[in-house]
């Protein structure tokens, strides 16, 4: 199975797109019929060649983003729509800006109405929204040009969402369950439903999980409209709750696993807006929209002194190391930044603090003493962060001291940047080699399981004080789960967010 969302300026076919290619109708209400505009999210499937594919159709219209983004925030790929006879749109930069700060990677570009243009316009039309794409990094795997009205290149599309189904459609049954959930409604007869997009997991009948605080049962689960005992993500998912009444559930609400932390108020960040790398970075609003799952809330905003983010959620959200969000901001119709969580109920920092900018992160901002006139230059930055690189390259687990930082030069905005260029990691206040967290999982994968701190600081050949601070980033990122007598296991399946040299 796979999950897949339309992305698009309204009105150039995304919903047409959908029917032709399920036969289903999309558009839910009879408002969204009447007057041919998508206002909610849409939902419908099917089977390209033995492939599952579900299909979420968001809107297009700029008053209902948050919509758009709700669809957008659980999937790990999109068919983005641009229509031949108009162009590359305002929602289109938009929509494109939301797909870059969620960093889903795998995009499908379709342009539509191609029939009402000549074959060199249409073409014109997709080189100029590839290069916007690519711009913000996300150059589309493939594109392919049709039209709904005579259904030309839809044979192409389809085997293009194949392919794209099948690259992000790789099961994770072990992963720890956490449902966004998008709608919420009753049946007579059954009682309250949720649906929503299951990007990992296993879901089954009778299961115990949390809501609110609270425990729930699942009493049925549909997917596709079909009745089954379990379901395996990335799928959609309708979940039947058991002594669950309508008004104690909506979106942006989690259900999740039991073992999974509380939710949380505050979170550290890092930002990233790909449309700012060239020009001046503007300093985030106070005040703005995070949008991560389905969910949006408004969060204050502060900057902390090594380069992070801090936000503070209006009510707390089931939020997990490496998730990615946007902030938008509802005013201005704008998103202003993506946002990878690094660190979830930090203890309080302080000292001054500096006026937030939009743009950077570890993707856009060229190094991490790109700061105002007065700041070092790159090459003093390389000077100065040589020696710590030197010591970590003989003793990678072997931390330097606040006064070997401070004799080196190595200021906490240089450290920052060399976290975020992957050339350090920091963990419970210590300073290690880029890949740390990887060698510690790589370690505690080839020990007698379960194992205790001990046996893994020999395996590492570092000191316990640096196994406690690992272990500790490793349970927070679902790589290792902590058991009552304080020994570890590793997970099955790693843990969702760990890559190499970074969980």
């Amino acid at each position: 199975m796979a999950v897949v969302a339309t992305a698009g300026h309204v009105d150039h076919g995304k919903s047409t797109l959908v029917r032709l290619l399920t036969g289903t109708e999309p558009d839910r209400w009879a408002q969204e019929r009447e007057r041919g505009l998508t206002i909610d999210l849409g939902y419908a499937w099917t089977d390209l060649d033995g492939v599952h594919l579900s299909l979420v159709d968001v809107p297009g219209h700029e008053r209902f983003a948050a919509n758009m983004l709700a669809g957008l925030g659980p999937v790990a790929g999109v068919m983005f729509v641009v229509a031949a006879d108009a162009g590359w749109a305002r929602q289109s930069e938009e929509h494109a800006r939301a797909i870059a700060a969620l960093g889903l990677g795998e995009v499908l570009l379709v342009v539509t109405r191609s029939d009402l243009v000549d074959g060199a316009a249409a073409a014109d039309v997709a080189r100029d929204a590839e290069a916007h794409l690519a711009e913000l990094g996300e150059p589309p795997r493939e594109t392919v040009l049709v039209s709904g009205r005579t259904g030309a290149g839809v044979d192409d599309l389809r085997r293009a969402l194949r392919r794209l189904a099948v690259a992000v459609g790789t099961p994770a049954p072990t992963v720890p369950v956490r449902l966004w959930i998008d709608r919420a409604f009753t049946v007579r007869g059954a009682g309250t439903v949720v649906t929503g997009t299951l990007g990992a997991g296993t879901m089954r009948l009778e299961d115990e999980l949390v809501l609110r605080g609270a425990a729930v049962r699942v009493r049925g689960l549909h997917t596709s409209d079909a009745p089954v005992a379990e379901v395996v993500g990335p799928a959609r998912v309708a979940v039947n709750l058991r002594g669950v009444d309508l008004d104690e559930v909506a979106r942006g609400d989690v259900l999740l696993d039991p073992r999974l932390p509380d939710a949380a108020a505050v979170v550290d960040v890092t930002t990233h807006a790909p449309w700012l790398v060239v020009g001046p970075r503007t300093p985030l609003p106070r005040q703005l929209v995070l949008h991560l799952g389905t969910a949006a809330v408004g969060v204050h905003v502060h900057e902390l002194s090594d380069g992070r983010v801090r936000l503070r959620a209006k009510r707390p959200l089931h939020i997990a190391v490496g998730d990615r969000g946007v902030l938008r901001d509802p005013g201005l119709h704008e998103v202003r930044a993506g946002v990878e969580v690094v660190a979830v109920d930090p203890p309080r920092r302080h000292g001054p603090r500096r006026a937030v900018t939009g743009g950077g992160s570890a993707r856009t901002r060229p190094s991490a003493d790109a700061r105002p006139a007065g700041a070092a230059a790159a090459g003093d930055a390389e000077k100065s962060l040589a020696p710590l690189l030197g010591h970590l390259a003989t003793v990678p687990l072997t931390p330097p001291t606040r006064a070997q930082l401070e004799e080196w030069g190595v200021t906490p905005h240089l450290l920052a940047g060399a976290e975020r260029a992957g050339q350090v990691t920091r963990v419970g206040g210590l300073v290690l080699e880029g890949d740390a967290l990887a060698r510690a999982a790589d370690a505690a994968a080839g020990l007698v399981q379960p194992f205790g701190p001990r046996e893994l600081a020999v395996a590492l050949d570092t000191s316990r004080r640096v196994v406690i601070a690992l272990l500790e980033r490793l349970d927070t990122t679902m790589v290792t789960r902590r058991l009552p007598d304080g020994t570890r296991v590793l997970r099955e399946d790693g843990g969702p967010h760990t890559r190499r040299g970074r969980p």
